[in-house]
């Protein structure tokens, strides 16, 4: 059903995508956004800009409109210190627009403006507005010849794509880029290109691809000047630590953020926006991993605050679901609860904003008389595509959190929170045909307990042996409850040494745990390694039987080793 699922999402995506590729490049397109007031807009935005806003605008004021040719680029660097500010993305955008409309610039002026209006849009949380600068990027750029401007406008394209999650599609175009090494330029986008195939790998749950992808990117590095090449370093060692931690490698996971921390304290030029953030959501992923809990509770909503209005939905999966996790993992149902309520919250908020925002434009387009119908028709249809992908993303986000919900409920025992028999004959299965090893144990002398002591000592002993077994396995392996007092876990790592030691370091510490009550509560197992026509399951429990027969509080194994 998942494959299914992805399937049919992907055949959407690539439809969608292949539809408005084909449609936009059957027609043309006016450089000039005139369906907008931009000049009103902005004398708006000065009666309720803030000191340093004001003075852009004031600056900005100062040129005519003969004179933005020759300042255009001195304009557009004098927004970047407002990009951050409430107004700053409104305001630079329609700063650019008046120049683009007004200021006659030449192809190069343009293309340069229309770089700087979809990032300020990106900032605004219009991802929307992105698409008509970036399509009238590609135009330029084709009428100029200029591959590499052709190349870089495609790219943009997308980037807007993975927005949307279209992760698949957005690395079928950048894949398709003819890539050359003639420049410098070349050379910057070939590593931005590497570094977003990366990304949009790990989006769709193939880590090691993204390493693979990460080991190319060092080799651009002439290109850059230390400053600007420290941006793309750090953000380099954060999707490498993404990626190590996904496969397993915490600690190299742990080292690569920690160089990117310590880049990152040097930084002196933003020239990636989202750096930062990344650094904090793998920080805040890689602490649920070390058990780092404070710092989970510490910045749960800092980070929850940057994953409701992000742009990047994969940031927004990534913190939501290390939560979704850090509640399970410590049965804090409630807290679990409303996370998912928030999370609704906020995806209902987006869809809003989404179908705001499509509407906002197209009743701009219908303002401009000069625009071609068809464009506007080919522009609605991918807008609303767009917005049917984001609904269906965000519905499959919510059903999978539901899904894994409802399995906690049906595969855990409720006394100990260990995975129950259900569970654990589904596992089997799936595992019984691999190598594997197979720990069967079984708590001495139990019934006695019961008997001695009641039923209310006999289910503390339960839980406090399970917790005993959760807190030496980790999340590493998996352990059940199969039944009464026995436990089973399934080693999936099997190097025999390691499973050995680890079933001796369970049974070493459920005997030395303290007792309220006049108690010596052991456990004996067996543990049984697979092999050809072995069967695990039956062969363990014999050596269960065996280790209970004889001394008790011993654990035997079937290892040659």
């Amino acid at each position: 059903m998942k494959k299914l699922i992805l399937l049919l999402a992907g055949i959407i995506i690539i439809s969608v995508a292949t539809a408005f590729v084909v449609n936009e490049t059957l027609h043309s397109h006016d450089v000039s956004d005139r369906s907008v007031d931009y000049k009103k807009q902005l004398i708006e935005l000065s009666t309720v800009c803030k000191s340093l806003e004001c003075q852009v605008i004031a600056d900005f004021n100062r040129f005519n409109k003969n004179e933005y040719q020759n300042n255009i680029e001195d304009i557009a660097e004098s927004i970047r210190p407002i990009i951050n500010y409430q107004n700053g993305p409104k305001i630079g955008t329609a700063i650019l627009n008046i120049a683009l409309q007004d200021g006659d610039l030449n192809e190069e002026s343009q293309l340069l403006v229309l770089d700087k209006i979809a990032t300020l849009r990106y900032k605004d949380n219009d991802l929307y507005g992105m698409i008509d600068p970036s399509l009238k990027y590609i135009d330029i750029a084709h009428e100029s010849g200029d591959e590499l401007k052709v190349a870089t406008g495609e790219f943009s394209l997308a980037l807007i794509i993975t927005y949307f999650k279209g992760y698949d599609f957005a690395n079928k175009i950048i894949n398709s880029i003819q890539y050359k090494d003639s420049s410098d330029e070349w050379k910057k986008l070939k590593t931005r290109a590497t570094l977003s195939l990366a990304e949009n790998k790990l989006a769709i749950n193939k880590p090691k691809k993204a390493l693979d992808l990460l080991e190319n990117v060092d080799q651009y590095q002439a290109a850059y000047n230390e400053e600007d090449w420290r941006d793309y370093h750090v953000y380099l060692l954060s999707l490498r630590a993404e990626a190590y931690d996904e496969i397993g490698l915490s600690e190299k996971a742990n080292q690569c953020l920690m160089l990117a921390q310590v880049e990152l304290e040097k930084d002196k030029v933003s020239l990636l926006l989202d750096k930062h953030i990344l650094i904090k959501i793998i920080e805040f992923k890689l602490a649920l991993k070390n058990e780092n809990y404070s710092l989970i509770e510490n910045k749960k909503e800092e980070l929850l605050k940057i994953a409701d209005r992000t742009n990047q939905i994969r940031f927004t999966k990534l913190v939501y679901s290390t939560l979704f996790d850090y509640y399970l993992k410590t049965n804090n149902t409630i807290e679990f609860y409303n996370l998912n309520k928030r999370y609704n919250a906020v995806r209902d908020e987006r869809q809003s904003a989404s179908y705001h925002l499509l509407i906002s434009n197209k009743l701009k387009q219908s303002e401009n008389s000069h625009l071609n119908e068809d464009h506007q028709q080919s522009l609605l249809f991918l807008k609303i595509a767009f917005v049917i992908l984001l609904v269906i993303s965000s519905l499959l986000l919510m059903m999978v959190v539901k899904i894994k919900y409802l399995n906690i409920e049906t595969y855990t025992d409720p006394l100990t929170r260990s995975l129950n028999r259900r569970k654990f004959m589904i596992d089997y299965e799936g595992i019984a045909q691999k190598d594997h090893a197979f720990l069967i144990l079984d708590i001495d002398g139990f019934k006695a307990i019961n008997d001695s002591f009641g039923h209310e000592v006999g289910d503390e002993v339960l839980e406090k042996v399970a917790s005993e077994i959760a807190l030496i396995l980790g999340n590493h392996h998996k352990f059940y409850r199969i039944g009464g007092e026995e436990f089973v876990v399934l080693f999936t790592l099997v190097e025999p040494l390691d499973c050995i030691e680890l079933a001796e370091d369970i049974r070493r510490s459920v005997e030395s745990l303290p007792w309220n009550h006049d108690l010596k509560v052991t456990i004996s197992g067996g543990l049984s390694f697979s092999g050809k026509e072995k069967n695990t399951y039956k062969l363990a429990d014999e050596l269960l039987y065996n280790a209970k027969r004889t001394s008790k509080n011993v654990i035997l194994n079937d290892s040659i080793y």
